[in-house]
């Protein structure tokens, strides 16, 4: 098998990994179940159980870089990357749409963070081997980006009509399947989760608040997010006002649980609740926390985005909400906790999700490629140094070159 580097942007050491931090461990545990060695960088050293581990910078990215067959990427890790690795066969991870989540930051800390964003995305596309995503929504975005920066080709067409030798999908995966607690629906706690600025905690509070006008012991929890100096947590605060504002005694900010104790955390609530407006975000994104509810059994009611909707109908695991109504929120938590028969139809389909959505299943396509690493063989001509002809000469200027001869 071959030697695997992964260079992960989000601390890992903490034990509390993120989105992105959670994939990558993922992707390491499969991968080095596979055969695989493994190497993780990342800010902090953090490391698996059978995978070697170092921190990021120039001089362990280079010796780790000659010492490994192929590299997984995300985000602006992949800057320093480029800059100081040895050539090896580069996967960018593209699953997670930073570029376009960022955009919720502008009106706080200005155009710098598109252009840090648009500048390491563009440099990933053109220097990358293989790119994965999670959704078809998302494979035609970065196939039209692709296309924009050359990778996407004629030469990549005439080879591979689908072009999947250049991007393929993978999403988010959930670990082995485990027992479905029982759980309190007498005084039912709701969960949210972590607050990014692209969701809209005070339509979930006040959801909530109407909802205890039929359920009086139902409560609403958030968590706070591990990493607060990489990631901005304007709505956090904003949340933490409201709560103040009203006296609203029924909401809790709770610290982010360890990774490999969320599953107890997780079984003290009876649903799950996420609203956020609708937008180019919640059309690309995958959200992370609803592979892990899903996985404990927890029925979600959510805000309207395509990849959400599609897994909450599909496998009758939770509910969608086209408004952005705290009452109409508020209406399906109360119908979904007083229905019994209803409750446990959404808890068995979240079992007939986590069944068919494994990491080992949902990472075939990197599975396929570590096993075979290679070098995009067209990249160099369309990307590196287009092939453009020159513009037909007009009638005017043939006379006219005809005449100085």
């Amino acid at each position: 098998m071959t030697r695997v580097l992964l260079v992960c942007p989000e601390p890992l050491g903490h034990g509390q990994p993120a989105g992105v931090g959670i994939r990558f461990l993922e992707i390491a545990r499969v991968l080095r179940d596979n055969g695989h060695a493994v190497t993780i960088l990342s800010p902090d050293a953090g490391t698996l159980d059978g995978c070697k581990s170092d921190y990021i910078n120039p001089t362990t990215v280079t010796r780790h870089s000659a010492d490994n067959d192929v590299a997984v990427l995300q985000g602006h890790v992949a800057n320093g990357f480029f800059m100081d690795a040895k050539p090896i066969p580069t996967v960018i991870d593209l699953y997670d749409p930073f570029i376009v989540e960022n955009m919720h930051y502008f009106s706080t800390q200005g155009a710098g963070v598109f252009s840090h964003d648009h500048m390491t995305l563009m440099n990933s596309l053109v220097r990358g081997d293989f790119f994965l995503c999670a959704s078809e929504a998302q494979r035609f975005f970065y196939l039209g980006a692709l296309l924009s920066v050359g990778r996407l080709n004629p030469m990549l067409f005439d080879a591979d009509p689908r072009a999947e030798s250049l991007v393929r999908i993978a999403p988010f995966g959930v670990q082995p399947p485990r027992a479905v607690a029982t759980r309190d629906r007498d005084e039912p706690q709701v969960l949210f989760g972590g607050i990014y600025d692209w969701y809209d905690p005070i339509c979930a509070i006040e959801a909530i608040a109407i909802a205890r006008e039929s359920v009086g012991g139902i409560s609403l929890t958030f968590t706070t997010h591990p990493n607060p100096e990489i990631t901005p947590q304007g709505k956090l605060a904003e949340a933490m006002v409201h709560v103040e504002k009203r006296g609203y005694d029924f909401v809790r900010f709770e610290p982010w649980v360890a990774y490999e104790q969320r599953a107890e955390f997780f079984d003290r609530f009876a649903l799950a609740l996420l609203t956020f407006p609708r937008s180019l975000e919640t059309d690309l994104s995958m959200r992370t926390r609803i592979y892990d509810y899903l996985w404990c059994g927890l029925p979600v009611i959510s805000s309207s985005a395509p990849g959400t909707d599609e897994i909450l109908t599909k496998y009758h695991a939770g509910r969608v909400i086209a408004q952005d109504s705290p009452k109409a929120f508020a209406n399906e938590v109360v119908a979904l906790i007083l229905a019994h028969e209803t409750y446990y139809t959404m808890v068995r389909g979240t079992q007939q999700f986590v069944h068919e959505h494994q990491w080992e299943r949902t990472l075939g396509p990197l599975r396929e490629f570590c096993r075979a690493p290679k070098f995009d063989a067209t990249k160099e001509t369309f990307a590196a140094a287009p092939a453009i002809p020159d513009p037909p000469r007009s009638i005017l200027h043939r006379i006219k070159r005809r005449l100085r001869s």
